[in-house]
């Protein structure tokens, strides 16, 4: 299938050229010897993306726009039905319609999936630029007879990624793999051989760079890479020993790089250009922007203009009538195809010409020609030297194979701090094979004032006001860059709207007269990505001003759904000056005003680091102004933390008929007209009620206990342990911590990846935090040792995720199991060899072990790395567990069966910190009655250990812990006849806790089970608290946003790891399934996630599992009381 419809794989040597001798240059790049085992791992993490990516990907093409270009031929573009996510690497793909799916448009993709020929297809064409803002492909024809029309087609995603697969997997290139060691190696940093003396030596500032083999150019954001390279190559061009390949990405970025070794060749030697010396190849060349620049000669010969010649003649094909001269047009148009890849090899192997500029995949694709492989083979190579543009965005993998064409020099040119490698497989891939599809040959780049001499960085920037490269600066180059003072002397045609203002800005959305629902994120049309409701009618505040309507700017965001949604919104209020697009696809780009919408920033959707990447990018492209749209939760996250105070916090303020801005207090908390403050001590005397006694208590820094610091300072030695234990006793405080050691025992490791898998979403900024937390105090009382924690190295997984990677390996999907993940575990490792698991972390760490099952558990320990090959018990596995919060029935695992010996090495935590006594007595005993005698074998294991024990009073026992002594008041319970009555006497019971008790609304939650008994809260609870000031939010599977007058209402799922001051269960009659079984570890859980107060309210109906809870609960209480 990889050469139906692309015709770039045809063999040069068929094409009988008399005379011609390809241009080939002795290969020595010095570099030294690596380790064989690293290209194994580069093969297979190459392999395993391209069988996960090497799908067809049907899409539906509602409109087609045509746009005629000189030299470029027909351009036709597809306007897509449905949202589609974009990367460069579709640019060089094939989109096609096989006559197969026009008979049959309703039939699976497979069916379609055995085209031999061509002419199979009706119409298929190359992709030489993807619009993500607009949802477009742009295609040149392979047959212009046969256009594009509306309907169904496939695109072949991943033509890229095949010819990579090709060179590090197919057996053709054996010999060629030899090399790759060496050059994988160099694209991991810090490897830069000195060369020869040189002829020419190019512009003095990077005289170091151009003496060695491995070199970089540093380029941070508007300080001119892309200038800087031409410039080079031009200088240079006297040297004939030197013959230059440049590769881009993008065909926008190929032609920008293109046009700039052309301008700086015109002011030294326009002799160059006239001679056809240095030539952009490949079909998506844009000629009008080679022409607006009077550069068409970097188009001369190439497919370009034999593209130029198929156009006319297919036009005067559409004029001619006669057959005979149809049939002559026609074999000219053919010939002309023909020719055009041709040419392109012709250009490429012609050593008359200097410089050859190309797209990264196109230059990919001549690897797979066997006269490469044959001079490669012979350490030769077609080029000298080999420029990389825009290097981050290209994988190690990728680098090392294209260096392969440059015998002399390879030298990179990007941003490690802009955006990086997108390899959705490497997540789940060891540590060592995600260095090669994640990371770049940049990501090594951290300190930008140290770096070798081979690494030339440029710190002058030209694009940003000094205020927007002032923010830019210290939030990723560490205050490196400099603003050019042709810059700082710039008019700005800024309004003064914002230049009177600032010109840094950080729209507070909390503070808008708003509920918190509208400033969270929610799924996009489709339940595709994410976006957020209140950013409209921010947008339309802002643009109340005229002044910003005719000012160029940038809605940017990380999510597509948002920016789409705002690019309606744009065209509906007649912006034409504005466009709203993803990050993704504006690296590169710049305007006057940018506005980043993070829309979702605790969203995982990518790593830490990238994310901050992302944010970099966005923040760089503007030039006179931007305005960060985030939540105070949003700017807690760690990689925004540190704009929250480089920014100025601010609303946009009603004052009459216009909007002006006003600075937010940070320090106030929020502005909004409310009574209900946090909960805090009063200014003057003792504030004795339970809102000023719990502020009291919260101001006071926990001290670890003797048990909880004893474990933490626990030696790990990489071998496996379990540590179990009640709820509250602060498991998750040792996992972090152990996290925290294990990372920096691991950090001497040069290659190392950690994993914390967890069950519930809602965990993971919680997790985050108080791994960040760990590791902080590591540091404390050390002066120089206070680094950032390394989340590159780190990851933290929701089981799901880590399912919905791994089944496909055995040819099975999530969305066939839902939330069975043990089930699916199982599934899998029927089908699957457990021996053959590739291990994807060097130490794992379990939250809430009770919630995956013994079949999830055996998948994710065969994950973990053994030290010693030998001994599956080295593995550096440590599971947390408590069975009493198995709130979905998980059976009890075996750890034996698992490979584990976890003899001497389990704890039970013995002590609780969390509930009071009263709490944590009436939720073990509740959880106890309605549990079968069969199943109660932790509560004897507690009772065997001295940490509860069984009393009796007549003729009913009641358990007694002993691992709390914290008093309290007593538990409420109250049982109403109806749900209306109840429903009134949970207001009443909140507003005297708020009003009267002064106790702040976010530290109070209910937890509630069933959809029915939300719906009744939200419709009747909630506009009983709007009177009060008190917003009722629903937050479940995410991490948990508050403001003062928040309060929460959640499940006992999303509320496992979390606790609140004060818990209200409504509706506990409704703790019951469908099918009649009482839900005890879920009101289990949900009870002791209180820390000082408990209210549970029901309702008595005739419902006999129903009755059965609220009778056994009720009898609990009443024992209690006695």
């Amino acid at each position: 299938m990889d050469d139906e419809f692309g015709d770039d794989f045809d063999d040069p040597e068929s094409m009988e050229i008399p005379d011609f001798e390809p241009a080939r240059f002795n290969s020595d790049l010095k570099l030294p010897e690596a380790d064989p085992s690293i290209l194994d791992d580069a093969s297979y993490a190459v392999r395993q993306e391209f069988r996960n990516q090497a799908k067809w990907q049907r899409l539906y093409c509602k409109e087609i726009s045509i746009l005629s270009e000189q030299r470029r031929g027909t351009v036709y573009a597809i306007h897509l039905d449905g949202s589609v996510e974009f990367d460069w690497t579709w640019e060089g793909a094939f989109a096609f319609r096989p006559q197969s799916l026009a008979d049959n448009e309703d039939s699976p993709d497979f069916y379609h999936e055995n085209i031999a020929h061509e002419n199979e297809a009706l119409w298929s064409g190359e992709i030489v630029e993807v619009d993500e803002q607009n949802n477009c492909l742009f295609i040149t024809l392979g047959d212009p007879e046969h256009p594009p029309h509306a309907g169904a087609f496939f695109v072949r995603p991943f033509e890229f990624l095949s010819v990579l697969d090709a060179v590090y997997n197919e057996p053709e290139f054996g010999e060629v793999r030899k090399d790759l060691p060496a050059r994988l190696e160099a694209t991991k940093g810090n490897i830069h051989p000195q060369i020869a003396e040189s002829d020419s030596e190019g512009l003095p500032h990077l005289n170091n760079l151009w003496k060695h083999s491995w070199g970089i150019l540093w380029g941070p954001p508007g300080t001119g890479k892309t200038y800087t390279t031409g410039l080079q190559i031009a200088s240079i061009l006297d040297d004939q020993t030197e013959r230059i390949l440049v590769v881009s990405t993008t065909n926008r970025a190929t032609d920008a790089v293109a046009l700039s070794i052309g301008n700086a060749t015109r002011t030294i030697d326009t002799t160059y250009l006239e001679n056809g010396k240095i030539l952009r190849i490949g079909k998506g060349a844009s000629a009008q922007k080679f022409k607006a620049n009077d550069l068409e000669e970097l188009l001369e010969g190439t497919e370009s203009e034999l593209l130029s010649k198929v156009e006319k003649l297919t036009q005067e094909l559409k004029l001619t009538e006669s057959s005979d001269d149809k049939a002559f047009i026609r074999k000219q148009i053919t010939e002309l195809q023909s020719k055009t890849n041709d040419q392109s090899k012709l250009i490429f192997y012609d050593p008359d010409v200097r410089v050859v500029v190309s797209t990264a995949f196109k230059a990919m694709s001549f690897l797979n020609d066997s006269t490469i492989r044959k001079m490669i083979e012979n350490n030769e190579a077609p080029f000298t030297t080999i420029f990389i543009d825009e290097a981050g965005l290209i994988s190690r993998a990728a680098v090392a194979a294209l260096s392969l064409l440059a015998a002399k020099r390879v030298v990179l040119v990007g941003d490690s701090k802009q955006l990086a490698p997108i390899s959705r497989i490497t997540r789940i891939l060891t540590t060592r094979q995600q260095t090669w599809l994640a990371s770049s040959g940049l990501s090594h780049l951290d300190d930008i004032e140290e770096t070798p001499s081979a690494v030339h960085v440029l710190s002058e920037q030209r694009r940003m006001h000094p205020d927007v490269c002032k923010i830019v600066s210290h939030y990723q180059y560490d205050g490196f860059l400099k603003t050019a003072k042709e810059t700082i002397d710039r008019e700005s045609l800024l309004p003064t709207f914002i230049s009177d203002y600032s010109r840094t800005i950080w729209y507070v959305l909390d503070e808008e007269d708003s509920d918190l629902i509208s400033i969270r994120a929610k799924r996009g049309p489709g339940n595709n990505s994410w976006m957020r409701s209140i950013t409209p009618d921010i947008l339309q505040k802002l643009f109340s001003d005229s002044s910003i309507r005719e000012t160029k700017g940038l809605f940017i965001s990380p999510f597509k759904a948002q920016a789409q949604e705002i690019s309606k919104l744009f065209s509906q209020w007649d912006l034409p000056n504005w466009e709203a697009s993803t990050v993704h696809s504006q690296q590169g780009a710049e305007t006057d005003i940018i506005i980043f919408d993070t829309v979702n920033a605790s969203s995982y959707s990518w790593p830490f680091q990238e994310w901050k990447r992302l944010t970099n990018v966005a923040l760089s492209r503007a030039r006179e102004a931007l305005i960060v749209l985030a939540s105070r939760s949003e700017i807690e996250e760690p990689y925004l933390k540190s704009l929250a105070m480089e920014l100025t916090p601010s609303i946009l303020a009603q004052q009459g008929a216009t909007v002006r801005w006003q600075k937010v207090d940070l320090k106030a908390g929020n502005t909004h007209n409310s009574d209900h403050g946090p909960s805090k001590q009063k200014e003057q005397g003792t504030d004795n009620s339970l809102g000023g006694q719990i502020a009291n208590r919260q101001s006071m820094k926990p001290i670890l206990s003797e048990e909880q610091q004893r474990l933490t300072n626990l030696k790990l030695d990489g071998k496996p342990r379990l540590v179990r234990g009640v709820a509250g006793s602060g498991k998750s405080i040792v996992l972090c911590n152990w996290l925290a050691k294990t990372v920096k025992r691991m950090s001497d490791t040069k290659e190392f990846h950690v994993w914390a898998v967890y069950a519930n979403r809602s965990l993971h900024k919680l997790l985050r935090e108080s791994v960040e937390s760990a590791w902080s105090s590591m540091s404390d009382g050390e002066l120089f040792d206070r680094s950032d924690f390394p989340w590159e190295s780190v990851s933290l997984l929701h089981i799901k995720d880590v399912l919905t990677e791994i089944l496909p390996i055995a040819s099975l999907t999530m969305n066939r199991f839902e939330f069975d993940y043990d089930r699916a575990a199982e599934e899998f490792l029927n089908c699957h060899d457990n021996s053959e698991m590739l291990p994807r972390c060097s130490a794992l760490f379990i939250d809430e072990a009770q919630d995956m099952g013994p079949s999830t558990l055996k998948l994710l320990l065969s994950l973990v790395e053994q030290s010693d090959a030998e001994d599956p018990n080295s593995r550096s596995a440590h599971i947390f567990y408590d069975n009493a919060q198995n709130i979905y029935g998980r059976k009890t695992p075996k750890w034996t069966e698992f490979g584990l010996d976890l003899r001497g090495r389990s704890t039970i935590m013995r002590e609780s910190f969390r509930s009071t006594t009263p709490i944590t007595e009436l939720a073990v005993n509740i959880l106890d009655r309605l549990t079968p005698k069969d199943k109660r074998q932790d509560q004897q294991e507690l009772i065997e250990m001295g940490l509860m024990e069984r009393t009796q009073n007549g003729s009913k026992e009641w358990l007694k812990i002993k691992y709390n002594q914290i008093g309290g008041p007593d538990p409420i319970f109250h049982s109403f006849d109806d749900r209306q009555t109840e429903l009134d006497a949970i207001f009443r019971h909140l507003k005297h806790l708020i009003t009267v008790e002064q106790i702040s609304p976010c530290d109070i939650c209910l937890i509630y089970n069933s959809k029915s008994v939300v719906q009744l809260l939200e419709s009747k609870l909630g506009p009983l608290l709007s009177e009060i000031g008190v917003e009722l939010s629903i937050q479940t599977n995410r991490a948990f946003e508050r403001r003062p007058n928040t309060l929460i209402v959640t499940t006992s799922h999303s509320y496992k790891g979390y606790e609140s001051e004060v818990v209200f269960i409504p509706c506990v009659d409704q703790y019951v399934t469908g099918d009649g079984d009482i839900l005890a570890n879920n009101l289990y859980v949900a009870m002791t996630r209180a820390r000082s107060l408990l209210a549970i309210y029901g309702v008595n109906i005739n419902h006999g599992p129903s009755q059965m809870l609220m009778d056994t609960i009720g009898q609990c209480v009443e024992f209690q009381y006695r």
